[in-house]
């Protein structure tokens, strides 16, 4: 869409006409503008130019790393270097229905896995596509702000597996910490109402008539024996709820927006943007300092304390590998030296969800303007701030635990020649033929997508060096549906699916699923075709984890232990999701936030020399 120039040269100030059209464009403008949000500057030539000896580096501004440099700098006395590889959020970023809209920009780093036979058929070349925020907020700037903090069961079994002080009972106060809850209802023995993430009911979306589908997807569920849970956050179990979301009246507050923005007065955090870390250094068995580059230029910044690393579990794991941390095996493999031989991007997890399972609707709903629903946004903050399904649905395929859910399903609703939906699977990299099968239907048809999503997979995968250059991404090898038993629980979610249809609810809604020839050679409503159908359709949810486990000495594929401090070297941490043993049963942002929280915690006790009076 061309913008218009709206200037009138021959146009008077003055009048009447001049005055009520001034009057109607100036509140338009003034809420666009209360959209953006205005963030620390970049220090970089700062930092260029003097050779500073930091108190603690962070590397990588996104859901922890933010997190963990708000709070480190709220100790006057230390200085606190945040190094970023992207740019500030966008305007985009903020209004949440654009979320997919950064994908393949500046903003994201866009992986792509390696290719499988075992899934991710449908994608061109057997492809499946990471997206991972690349700016300040990281993926909390371009997620789509569902408020899940996983299962209590999660953080039990972490402490199970020999990782003190993280069952759920120790992590509850650092949830509480970090959220400002604002919802209708909620149990106020277990939320916090004075953090930095705010945290608000589903959005309304009148023009895209989400609520009418919410409401069927809420009684076809109902109907089928489980509840309503008003609050699922704090009473997870089988059932459904209205999603709640990490938006401020409309307005996405991910790390950026609520860490960074709300402290930019703090002249001890210094913030690097669009910098490459490419190296740490290490002096024997301490990390010393990091090496970075920017636009070609490189510097080495040395750490006095600590080196913070929360880059995600892609690019943490590669980045110690690159700096001699890793399997000895593989890092010699080229020519790398070996400062602790460690299970250092194993265990990778990753929540996949089965795409392309719709009901379709055959509808003569009139079709809005892109501009109708920028302009209800602005002026009521509604349509835009959906951002892809107001309820949400946890099961226990089981039928064996009914607390502990296996799998969660997201509703997406799809209005006639919808425009985001499409460029959402072009980014996801389904092949091209899929993507316009979806789309002639979707002419004369609105559909709802049901997606089955794998809470806790059995398949491990792993991250793998491509080469020693730190600007090559590293190879992912998803190892998605290699366990049988991950095949069964989706399929298990399909035939749930198929059971919700059955209730009658949806009235003249059918199933809609895309033409898979492989798959033809099986019977239709067979497992053997379901397990067909998911190994083209199941794509990631951008939930990767767990390749620089957690775990005590005595585990050997652990990487850090308890206290994230990494195995076999000193002043250096990781705290993100490559920290989870085992991923947890829901969306990872607000979990990873709640990691930020207690690892900030944790090296403010380690180093408990400093004035709690000096604190902001």
């Amino acid at each position: 869409m061309e913008a218009v120039n709206i200037t009138c040269p021959n146009a008077t100030k003055s009048g009447i006409a001049h005055l009520i059209i001034t009057q109607l464009l100036s509140p338009l403008m003034k809420s666009f503008c209360d959209i953006n949000s205005v963030y620390p500057t970049d220090r970089s030539s700062e930092v260029f130019s003097q050779d500073e000896e930091y108190d603690f580096i962070v590397i990588g501004a996104g859901s922890a790393g933010s997190t963990i440099a708000n709070r480190l700098s709220e100790v006057k006395n230390w200085n606190i270097l945040l190094i970023e590889a992207g740019p500030d959020p966008p305007v985009e970023s903020n209004i949440p229905a654009f979320w997919p809209m950064m994908f393949s920009t500046k903003y994201d780093w866009r992986f792509k896995t390696e290719k499988s036979e075992n899934a991710c058929r449908g994608m061109v070349n057997e492809q499946c596509v990471w997206n991972k925020g690349k700016m300040l907020g990281g993926s909390s700037s371009m997620n789509a702000m569902f408020y899940v903090r996983g299962n209590p069961k999660d953080y039990d079994n972490w402490e199970k597996l020999g990782n003190e002080g993280w069952n759920y009972e120790k992590v509850l106060k650092y949830f509480k910490k970090l959220e400002k809850v604002e919802t209708e209802y909620s149990d106020v023995n277990a939320h916090g109402y004075d953090g930095y993430i705010i945290v608000q009911n589903s959005p309304k979306a009148p023009l895209l008539n989400v609520s009418f589908f919410d409401q069927m997807v809420i009684d076809a569920v109902k109907k089928l024996g489980y509840p309503y849970v008003k609050d699922m956050v704090a009473h997870m179990q089988s059932g459904i709820t209205s999603s709640w979301r990490t938006t401020n009246n409309g307005v996405r507050s991910g790390t950026a927006q609520a860490y960074l923005a709300t402290i930019t007065e703090r002249t001890n955090l210094i913030i690097m943007k669009e910098t490459i870390v490419t190296r740490l250094l290490i002096d024997g068995k301490r990390v010393y300092a990091v090496e970075v580059n920017k636009n070609g230029k490189s510097k080495i910044i040395k750490c006095k304390k600590e080196v913070v690393l929360t880059a995600g579990a892609v690019s943490s794991p590669q980045l110690l590998m690159l700096s001699g941390i890793g399997p000895k095996e593989h890092l010699e493999q080229f020519g790398l030296p070996v400062f602790s031989d460690l299970k250092v991007g194993h265990n990778l997890q990753d929540h996949i969800f089965l795409f392309n399972f719709y009901l379709k609707f055959h509808t003569d709903s009139k079709k809005y303007h892109d501009i109708d629903l920028m302009y209800n946004y602005l002026t009521k903050k509604v349509d835009l701030s959906y951002s892809f399904t107001n309820t949400l649905v946890f099961f226990d395929s089981t039928y064996r635990a009914n607390e502990y859910p296996d799998l969660q399903f997201h509703f997406n609703l799809i209005n006639l020649n919808d425009l985001f939906i499409f460029q959402f699977l072009t980014e996801m990299n389904m092949k091209p033929e899929i993507i316009n099968e979806i789309k002639e239907v979707n002419k004369n048809a609105t559909l709802l997508g049901i997606f089955p999503k794998l809470l806790r997979p059995k398949s491990r995968g792993r991250i793998m060096l491509t080469s020693t250059d730190p600007f090559d991404p590293p190879k992912i090898f998803h190892g998605y549906l290699t366990e049988k038993e991950d095949i069964e629980t989706l399929v298990r979610g399909i035939k749930f699916a198929i059971k919700m249809i059955k209730t009658g609810v949806f009235e003249n809604g059918t199933l809609f699923l895309v033409n898979v020839p492989k798959c033809e050679v099986f019977e239709t409503d067979s497992d053997q075709y379901y397990e067909c159908y998911v190994r083209h359709f199941a794509s990631t949810v951008f939930h990767a984890s767990g390749s620089c486990k957690m775990g005590p000495k005595n585990d050997p594929d652990a990487v850090v232990d308890s206290r994230l401090k990494v195995y076999g070297v000193s002043g250096l941490r990781v705290a993100d999701t490559s920290i989870m043993p085992n991923i947890v049963s829901g969306n990872t942002n607000i979990p990873v936030i709640m990691i930020g929280e207690k690892a900030a915690d944790m090296i403010k006790e380690d180093w408990s020399n400093y004035d709690v009076r000096s604190e902001f």
